[in-house]
């Protein structure tokens, strides 16, 4: 079966229009802001100020609106357009369904001046040439290469039904632009949403875990008031992009959301089922926005994110089956252009947590111990509310973030927890004992399900914590021993995923340097993700 692929929801993008040298390097014969001016004699002389037509593009039935609204910018002496700021045009294309793109056109040219008068920036001072065009486009439900194809036909179209010509040339493509957003979405059913939205599941361990993420901001949102699952959403930047995936740069977000009033569809209906997306936000990364000649590397970088996030859930990636809930924009079909799917990284990192988590709590002076629990309690506050909360001095303090460094952190004065994980963790202990964090490591020790003093040197742990593995005894005479595999496995070379016959090998080989017998191991089953198939399987059967 093939990947299942995804959907583009949204998108905002600007493209600059410009005449540029060709191929024989001769200039186009236009100014750059000819186009404009175009548009303007269009609008006003020919339609007044507005219209509307209706007409096919590429057979589809299309509705067109053109009007224009006032720019933020003031005109220059020689700019003969009857008022005190410039005009921006507005296009607006409605396809089929919810397919639609509005686009605004406004000048550029350089020095500039805003609605005060004041010198302003536009992306045109950075640009060779410096005059043109720039368009805001905000598309739903379109390919990003529909956006630039979309606009000269719209524009064509409207000239055309005033009788006058418009130069090809104007909108043949743009020669640069920045993509500031874009999401990709798949539609599945509200029951296999619940492994995404459900307590324990995969947003909520993403928000946990990554919380942490030095330089970065994330939040993790919710919203069941009018049904459950109406809008989930993980917000994060660059730094937790690559610690879920390493080679992943982009700001955004991870979500899961119904329309606006759910409870108006039945469950015949595709919108009764949420949408799933990931989504680019320029904001929200490290570089800002993105050249819009790199659109398709974001798409593709998307695509692996929401489908890796996807898998790490144990949803089926595949299409067909009944996993996925086709929509008028979403055909819950196969690609032809599959991409890597890459494997859990949250076992690791909550593994490294937990391990960070234990070697504070053995080191823990009893000061250490009554500001850990005055901070669990609370969630975090200033370092001088601390200081006088525990009776202890700002110095001593700030001594313990500094023993306490990698499980508490302090931004500006305010002292918290790194992640919501470790507070959660240190809230249950501090929860179950009457007096402070007595016998810290061994209760947290008995969290996390490995003996401090054994997991340093037991090879077959450090193999567990590799692949977010779990063993399980056999409970009875005639019962096998069992272990969970949380690492997407795969047996396919060159992929990201690590190959399961070596997964395998190293266990084997783990379980015999801690002095077992491998015989035992052999009568174990495994239970893993294999290239997106969740499997049980004999280990005899894998050597």
């Amino acid at each position: 079966m093939t990947q299942v692929a995804p959907a583009t929801h949204e998108v905002e993008a600007f493209l600059y229009y410009a005449p540029v040298e060709t191929d024989d390097s001769d200039l186009v014969d236009y100014d750059g802001l000819d186009p404009y001016w175009a548009l303007s004699d269009l609008l006003i002389n020919h339609f007044d100020g507005y219209h509307e037509l209706e007409t096919t593009v590429d057979g589809e039935p299309v509705t067109i609106r053109f009007t224009y609204s006032k720019s933020g910018f003031t005109p220059r002496p020689s700019d003969n357009v009857g008022g005190d700021r410039l005009y921006e045009f507005e296009i607006n294309v409605s396809g089929e369904g919810e397919r639609k793109c509005d686009y605004n056109i406004s000048p550029r040219y350089p020095n500039m001046l805003n609605s005060d008068g004041e010198p302003t920036t536009t992306a045109f001072d950075h640009t060779e040439p410096d005059e043109g065009v720039s368009v805001h486009c905000q598309p739903s439900n379109l390919d990003v290469d529909e956006i630039p194809a979309l606009l000269p036909r719209a524009l064509f179209e409207l000239a055309d039904d005033a009788g006058v010509g418009l130069y090809h040339g104007y909108f043949d493509e743009p020669f640069a632009g920045r993509l500031t957003a874009i999401e990709r979405y798949l539609r599945i059913t509200r029951a296999m949403n619940e492994k995404l939205i459900g307590t324990g599941g995969v947003l909520e361990r993403m928000a946990m875990l990554l919380s942490d993420a030095s330089g970065t901001k994330g939040v993790l949102k919710w919203d069941n008031e009018k049904v459950r699952g109406h809008h989930h959403v993980v917000r994060h930047g660059s730094e937790s992009a690559r610690n879920l995936i390493s080679q992943h740069c982009l700001g955004g977000q991870i979500k899961s959301y119904l329309p606006e009033h759910p409870e108006e569809f039945t469950e015949d209906d595709p919108l009764y089922h949420p949408k799933v997306g990931a989504k680019f936000v320029a904001g929200r990364s490290q570089t800002g926005a993105v050249d819009w000649d790199d659109r398709h590397d974001v798409v593709d970088e998307l695509d692996e994110r929401l489908l890796s996030v996807l898998s790490w859930a144990d949803v089926p990636i595949e299409a067909g089956g009944t996993t996925y809930v086709a929509d008028d924009h979403f055909e819950a079909s196969g690609t032809a252009d599959p991409v890597p799917i890459h494997s859990d990284p949250l076992p690791q990192l909550e593994t490294e947590q937990e391990h960070l988590l234990l070697t504070c709590l053995r080191d823990m002076t009893p000061s250490d111990e009554e500001i850990v629990q005055e901070l669990a309690m609370d969630g975090g506050q200033d370092a001088r509310d601390l200081a006088d909360r525990t009776d202890y001095s700002l110095s001593t303090i700030y001594r313990a973030l500094d023993r306490l460094e990698g499980v508490v952190t302090s931004d500006n004065g305010h002292v918290r927890f790194v992640s919501q994980k470790l507070r959660r963790e240190i809230r249950a202990i501090v929860e179950e004992v009457d007096s402070l964090i007595e016998n810290a490591a061994d209760r947290a020790a008995e969290i996390v399900d490995y003996d401090v003093r054994q997991s340093a040197s037991s090879a077959f742990d450090r193999w567990m914590r590799k692949y977010g593995a779990e063993f399980q005894p056999p409970e009875s005479d005639d019962d096998r021993p069992r272990i969970r595999v949380d690492t997407v496995l795969s047996e396919i070379k060159y992929t990201s995923s690590p190959m399961l016959e070596d997964a395998v090998d190293e266990m084997l080989t783990a379980w015999q340097r801690d002095g077992r017998d491998v015989a035992t191991l052999l009568e174990a089953i495994v239970e893993a993700s294999v290239d997106g198939d969740r499997r049980q399987m004999p280990v005899r059967n894998l050597r």
